[in-house]
């Protein structure tokens, strides 16, 4: 049997400049990111991994922020961890409800 594992992310935030104080125009940002990260298996997200702030250029790729600007976006609010990083763990449940009062 293969087994897909590994790691992915998605988007839970997207913070602009100008949200951020900047107001003059920076070459190649785009927005600012803050991505949840998970575990998955057969692409199905199983457990969260954490999150982390990234930039998105405009050759649409993910790039680390600078250190500089991390304390800026720390202090901006954020919501709790998404409940889709526990979407497998969910389905499990939701498919043994299903047998245990149909089965």
């Amino acid at each position: 049997m293969i087994f897909f594992y590994g790691r992915n992310s998605f988007k839970v935030k997207t913070v602009q400049l100008s949200e951020l104080g900047i107001h003059s125009e920076v070459p190649g940002v785009v927005q600012f990111e803050l991505r949840q990260q998970y575990g998955h298996l057969y692409w199905i997200p199983m457990f969260p991994m954490g999150s982390q702030w990234c930039v998105r250029r405009t050759d649409n790729k993910l790039y680390e922020v600078n250190s500089e600007l991390l304390p800026a976006l720390n202090a901006m609010p954020r919501r709790k961890l998404g409940w889709l990083a526990f979407a497998g763990p969910i389905i499990i449940a939701l498919v043994l409800l299903y047998f245990k009062i149909f089965g």
